[in-house]
């Protein structure tokens, strides 16, 4: 494998500078995108949205997809149903609480 990155290094110097400034930008904008989780790895992109757009959308209902609001609403049927509407198969529904939101779970 390092032979195969030694040689695209070695084609990538070689290009005129203009097309070796897209080359660095293209690999800075896929560098920015990929989110790791440190050692553990790979974080989803959907965790990512949460992490990034809670509190706008705290005490929402959301459908997410690939890391993309595809819909919300104030109940989980209302972001379903519009997520639907949309045409979006295979979505996560979820809700996002507010901070003064005491949350409690069972069976």
């Amino acid at each position: 494998m390092q032979a195969g990155v030694d040689e695209i290094i070695e084609q990538v110097i070689s290009l005129k500078p203009d097309d070796r400034r897209k080359v660095i930008q293209a690999l800075q904008e896929a560098e920015s995108k990929t989110k790791t989780n440190g050692a553990k790895g790979f974080v989803h992109p959907n965790t990512v949205w949460i992490k990034e757009h809670h509190a706008e959308y705290a005490g929402k209902h959301i459908a997410l997809k690939g890391g993309e609001l595809i819909a919300f609403g104030d109940t989980i049927k209302e972001a379903d149903v519009k997520a639907k509407k949309k045409g979006v198969e295979k979505f996560l529904l979820t809700y996002l609480p507010r901070e003064d939101e005491e949350l409690w779970g069972g069976w």
